[in-house]
């Protein structure tokens, strides 16, 4: 007869915090006596939901517990089972580091202590780290990010409308006002209640609403406050919140982000500033795997496309313990630094160093005939009107519609849906004449000038095909208080080959909604606005010698090895 191993869990355990606050959390315990090394991860999600605390997390607990790992699955503060109130990002560095010192006084625990989980308890993570508490060996932030202004909150001025609002209506919403409800006044509790109820029966008209911001929202979620502020948007880039903090600590960190995921930048900035420790390429502990996900859909198919069996988490869960075996006897894990997924192959590849060494800046210069490698000989520009209470919808790339469950909206999509309106413009290369690798940063950098008091500028990235179909690749914005000038538009990070007699595509436009908020072109907030303070404006895109608009991509001149998966 085979041995059978009998897990323990210990349900509801509770853990207090320097405060008083008492948070709860569940235990679970391989076979046998301890001690052992213990997997934490802390959230906000209900720590009995299997969606987010494994499959979303990338962790399979059954291999963790046979492995000879203990792991702690926490509700954060004010969250389901644990007491006081739920702020975001705003208890997570005391509370981690209460509970890390509460588990490593436990007999079940070793004094070895990992962090785990995706999104939001990626934020856990990071936030825990920089306060780098004794007995913290490694962390796994999943599809997270470094910072949660710019990068989670904000992208270059815009607030990221969609995916909070969402955020919301999905996770945050329910349970919170459930708990609040009490505390509210009669009239208060049954508007929010109402609106929350809109909301989920009409994700859409949570989007379309004006004002963004008013009081039935606040009385929803009071956190709304801080995030639809236009000032906070235009000041959260230069805000570098933990940063310095996490380059003063050296524990290893494993970041996996995907490369359709809204938090890729903010993820990517993380592994940098990971890796940016150590002199030496050699002597990093630290590993970064961009797969080809979305939030929340970590699956082989991606947008219009189906990406092949290997382009799944499948085989993450094993990573992550690979890496914490490593991280917990300080040495290097055997995995290659990078890892990372591409499409137009649908091939993963290993490489030493991110950015990718060997990384060349290829321009495009934007102009009356499309895009080219030379300047236009002569001065150009092309005027649309932007009108953004009839925006240009959001249609794939990074983003977080329609919402965690479904993700349809993300990846690569089809554009002849939005290529046929009248208020964007094309710049369209001539076919490639080989295929062309591009593999990390994408950068507009246009001069413009609007007729509006503040525009908002937003660059797509596409290949069109040989048969003419044009796919979003990766898109971005940059919101300019004062209209006018040049101005950088950062579409973001990818990887794709384009074949041999595709073409390049830049789209430019002055809305993307509902992944970003409008500008009303008015100089009216764009969290305040009425329908009535939303005007339309006249968008000019110049070139020429004197003010070269230009398109820069990174190119890949040989291609790193192919992997048979990621290890």
């Amino acid at each position: 007869m085979s041995e059978h191993m009998a897990f323990r869990l210990l349900d509801s355990v509770e853990i207090p915090m320097r405060d008083g606050c008492v948070l709860r959390a569940d235990i679970w315990l391989p076979d046998g006596e301890g001690a052992w090394p213990v997997l934490l991860q802390r959230t906000p999600y209900r720590k009995e939901d299997a969606f987010g605390t494994q499959y979303i997390s990338a962790l399979d607990f059954r291999v963790a517990l046979r492995r000879g790992y203990a792991i702690v699955v926490q509700d954060t503060r004010g969250r389901y089972s644990s007491d006081g109130q739920f702020v975001p990002f705003s208890h997570e560095i005391d509370d981690g580091a209460d509970t890390l010192e509460w588990l490593r006084r436990q007999d079940f625990c070793n004094g070895e202590v990992a962090m785990f989980g995706a999104s939001y308890v990626g934020a856990t993570q990071v936030l825990a780290a920089a306060g780098n508490p004794p007995g913290l060996k490694a962390i796994s932030p999943h599809l997270s990010t470094a910072r949660h202004g710019e990068t989670w909150t904000y992208r270059s001025g815009a607030v990221e409308l969609g995916f909070l609002l969402l955020w919301i209506i999905e996770s945050l919403g329910p349970e919170d006002l459930n708990r609040r409800l009490a505390n509210l006044s009669a009239d208060a509790a049954a508007r929010a209640t109402r609106l929350l109820e809109m909301f989920r029966r009409d994700p859409q008209s949570a989007f379309e609403r004006l004002p963004v911001i008013d009081d039935d929202l606040l009385a929803l979620a009071p956190y709304a406050a801080d995030w639809f502020n236009a000032s906070r948007a235009a000041s959260a880039a230069a805000d570098r919140e933990h940063l310095d903090a996490l380059s003063a600590t050296r524990l290893p960190m494993l970041v996996s982000c995907g490369w359709n995921d809204l938090f890729l930048e903010g993820a990517l900035e993380l592994f940098e500033t990971a890796r940016n420790r150590w002199t030496s390429p050699d002597t990093v502990p630290d590993r970064l795997i961009i797969g080809p996900w979305s939030h929340g859909n970590p699956s082989d198919w991606q947008g219009d496309f189906w990406l092949g069996y290997p382009a799944a988490t499948a085989g993450l869960s094993d990573c992550q313990l690979d890496f914490f075996d490593a991280a917990r006897v300080a040495t290097k894990p055997a995995s290659p630094v990078v890892q990372y997924f591409r499409t137009g192959t649908n091939s993963w590849h290993a490489a030493p160093d991110w950015p990718l060494p060997g990384t060349q800046e290829r321009t495009f210069f934007l102009g009356p005939d499309g895009l080219a490698d030379a300047v236009p000989a002569v001065d150009w520009s092309l005027s649309y009107v932007s009108d953004t209470l009839n925006p240009v919808p959001s249609l794939g790339g990074a983003n977080f519609l329609p919402g965690l469950l479904q993700g349809r909206n993300s990846g690569p999509k089809d554009q002849a849906g939005i290529e046929s309106r009248d208020d964007l413009v094309l710049f369209t290369s001539a076919p490639l004449a080989q295929g062309t690798e591009i593999t990390g940063l994408v950068e507009a950098i246009i001069w413009v000038s609007s007729t509006g008091q503040s525009a908002d500028w937003t660059a797509r990235l596409c290949e069109v095909d040989v048969s003419g179909r044009s796919i979003g690749l990766v898109d971005g914005i940059c919101r300019q208080p004062m209209a006018g000038g040049e101005v950088t538009i950062r579409l973001g990070h990818i990887s794709h080959l384009l074949r041999r007699g595709s073409r390049l595509r830049l789209q430019i436009a002055s809305s993307n909604f509902p992944r970003f908020d409008r500008n009303p072109q008015s100089g009216m907030a764009p969290e305040l606005a009425q329908a009535a303070d939303f005007v339309p404006a006249t968008q000019t895109i110049h070139g020429g010698a004197e003010r070269p608009s230009r398109l820069l991509v990174a190119t890949i001149p040989e291609p790193f090895p192919t992997v048979n998966g990621f290890r």
